[in-house]
Protein backbone atom coordinates (compact mmCIF):
# COMPACT_ATOMS: atom_id res chain seq x y z
CA UNK A 1 0.00 0.00 0.00
CA UNK A 2 1.72 3.17 -1.19
CA UNK A 3 -1.20 5.59 -0.99
CA UNK A 4 -4.46 6.22 0.88
CA UNK A 5 -7.55 8.31 0.31
CA UNK A 6 -8.55 11.16 2.63
CA UNK A 7 -11.58 13.43 2.46
CA UNK A 8 -11.42 17.20 2.18
CA UNK A 9 -14.10 19.88 1.88
CA UNK A 10 -14.30 23.25 0.16
CA UNK A 11 -12.84 24.94 3.25
CA UNK A 12 -9.71 22.79 2.95
CA UNK A 13 -10.57 20.90 6.11
CA UNK A 14 -10.04 17.16 6.42
CA UNK A 15 -12.30 14.52 7.91
CA UNK A 16 -10.94 13.00 11.10
CA UNK A 17 -11.44 9.49 12.41
CA UNK A 18 -14.06 10.91 14.80
CA UNK A 19 -16.02 12.45 11.87
CA UNK A 20 -14.99 16.02 12.66
CA UNK A 21 -13.55 18.49 10.16
CA UNK A 22 -10.01 19.47 11.16
CA UNK A 23 -7.19 21.40 9.49
CA UNK A 24 -5.22 18.27 8.50
CA UNK A 25 -1.94 19.15 10.17
CA UNK A 26 -2.16 16.10 12.47
CA UNK A 27 -1.98 13.22 10.00
CA UNK A 28 -2.52 10.61 12.73
CA UNK A 29 -6.06 11.93 13.38
CA UNK A 30 -7.21 11.88 9.75
CA UNK A 31 -9.71 9.41 8.33
CA UNK A 32 -7.95 7.40 5.66
CA UNK A 33 -8.68 4.34 3.60
CA UNK A 34 -6.56 2.38 1.20
CA UNK A 35 -9.73 1.47 -0.70
CA UNK A 36 -11.40 4.07 -2.87
CA UNK A 37 -14.91 2.59 -2.47
CA UNK A 38 -14.66 2.75 1.34
CA UNK A 39 -13.61 6.39 1.10
CA UNK A 40 -16.52 7.12 -1.27
CA UNK A 41 -18.96 5.53 1.19
CA UNK A 42 -17.54 7.67 3.99
CA UNK A 43 -17.82 10.73 1.75
CA UNK A 44 -21.50 9.94 1.15
CA UNK A 45 -22.16 9.54 4.88
CA UNK A 46 -20.38 12.79 5.73
CA UNK A 47 -22.34 14.61 3.02
CA UNK A 48 -25.68 13.36 4.37
CA UNK A 49 -24.82 14.93 7.73
CA UNK A 50 -24.17 18.30 6.06
CA UNK A 51 -25.40 18.64 2.49
CA UNK A 52 -23.84 22.07 1.99
CA UNK A 53 -20.32 20.62 2.02
CA UNK A 54 -18.49 19.87 -1.21
CA UNK A 55 -16.41 16.87 -0.27
CA UNK A 56 -13.63 15.51 -2.47
CA UNK A 57 -11.35 12.49 -2.35
CA UNK A 58 -7.68 13.27 -2.10
CA UNK A 59 -5.14 10.54 -2.87
CA UNK A 60 -2.07 10.92 -0.63
CA UNK A 61 1.24 9.09 -0.52
CA UNK A 62 2.26 7.50 2.78
CA UNK A 63 5.20 8.62 4.90
CA UNK A 64 7.54 6.04 6.54
CA UNK A 65 5.22 5.93 9.59
CA UNK A 66 2.29 4.90 7.40
CA UNK A 67 0.48 8.24 7.73
CA UNK A 68 -0.81 10.26 4.79
CA UNK A 69 1.38 13.06 3.50
CA UNK A 70 -0.98 15.96 2.80
CA UNK A 71 0.30 18.14 -0.06
CA UNK A 72 1.27 21.68 0.97
CA UNK A 73 -1.13 23.23 -1.54
CA UNK A 74 -4.00 21.48 0.25
CA UNK A 75 -2.89 22.88 3.62
CA UNK A 76 -1.30 26.18 2.57
CA UNK A 77 -4.33 28.44 2.29
CA UNK A 78 -5.69 27.54 5.71
CA UNK A 79 -2.55 28.80 7.40
CA UNK A 80 -2.48 31.95 5.25
CA UNK A 81 -6.12 32.74 6.09
CA UNK A 82 -5.52 32.12 9.79
CA UNK A 83 -2.40 34.35 9.74
CA UNK A 84 -4.26 37.15 7.94
CA UNK A 85 -7.18 37.06 10.37
CA UNK A 86 -4.93 37.09 13.44
CA UNK A 87 -2.96 40.04 12.04
CA UNK A 88 -6.06 42.09 11.26
CA UNK A 89 -8.28 40.99 14.12
CA UNK A 90 -11.88 40.12 13.38
CA UNK A 91 -12.71 41.78 10.02
CA UNK A 92 -16.47 41.82 10.72
CA UNK A 93 -16.16 43.96 13.88
CA UNK A 94 -15.19 47.55 13.31
CA UNK A 95 -13.09 49.29 15.96
CA UNK A 96 -15.14 51.49 18.29
CA UNK A 97 -18.36 49.56 17.73
CA UNK A 98 -20.32 49.10 20.95
CA UNK A 99 -20.87 45.50 22.02
CA UNK A 100 -24.09 43.94 20.93
CA UNK A 101 -26.77 44.08 23.62
CA UNK A 102 -29.33 41.34 24.11
CA UNK A 103 -32.97 42.28 23.44
CA UNK A 104 -35.09 43.50 26.35
CA UNK A 105 -37.43 40.54 26.12
CA UNK A 106 -36.93 37.26 24.39
CA UNK A 107 -40.15 35.91 22.88
CA UNK A 108 -38.76 32.38 22.91
CA UNK A 109 -38.10 32.51 26.66
CA UNK A 110 -41.40 34.18 27.58
CA UNK A 111 -43.94 32.81 25.11
CA UNK A 112 -47.42 34.26 25.07
CA UNK A 113 -50.07 31.72 26.05
CA UNK A 114 -52.35 30.70 23.24
CA UNK A 115 -55.95 31.70 23.81
CA UNK A 116 -58.26 28.84 24.61
CA UNK A 117 -61.14 28.33 22.23
CA UNK A 118 -64.11 26.42 23.47
CA UNK A 119 -65.09 23.60 21.16
CA UNK A 120 -68.39 23.98 19.39
CA UNK A 121 -71.09 21.36 19.49
CA UNK A 122 -70.64 18.43 17.14
CA UNK A 123 -73.10 18.55 14.26
CA UNK A 124 -75.88 16.02 14.45
CA UNK A 125 -75.80 13.64 11.51
CA UNK A 126 -78.89 11.72 10.59
CA UNK A 127 -78.65 8.97 8.01
CA UNK A 128 -80.92 9.61 5.06
CA UNK A 129 -81.25 5.96 4.06
CA UNK A 130 -80.69 2.76 5.99
CA UNK A 131 -77.59 0.78 4.98
CA UNK A 132 -78.10 -1.62 2.08
CA UNK A 133 -76.26 -4.47 3.77
CA UNK A 134 -77.62 -5.66 7.06
CA UNK A 135 -75.18 -7.14 9.55
CA UNK A 136 -75.36 -10.89 10.03
CA UNK A 137 -76.89 -12.19 13.20
CA UNK A 138 -74.53 -14.06 15.53
CA UNK A 139 -76.59 -17.24 15.24
CA UNK A 140 -76.52 -17.27 11.44
CA UNK A 141 -72.74 -16.97 11.27
CA UNK A 142 -72.19 -19.91 13.63
CA UNK A 143 -74.67 -22.11 11.74
CA UNK A 144 -73.14 -21.40 8.33
CA UNK A 145 -69.63 -22.10 9.70
CA UNK A 146 -70.74 -25.44 11.10
CA UNK A 147 -72.46 -26.40 7.82
CA UNK A 148 -69.34 -25.52 5.86
CA UNK A 149 -67.19 -27.62 8.21
CA UNK A 150 -69.51 -30.61 7.78
CA UNK A 151 -69.40 -30.27 3.99
CA UNK A 152 -65.60 -30.35 3.93
CA UNK A 153 -65.40 -33.45 6.11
Amino acid sequence: MSHVYVLTNQYQQFLSKSNEWIDGREASRLFRSEYKDVAINQMFEANTRNVSLRIELLQCELNPKGQPQIPEEALGEIQLVADAESAQGDPEIEPGTPPEMPPESNPEVNPQPTPEVEPGEAPEITPEEPPEIEPEQPGEDAESSAAAARAIS
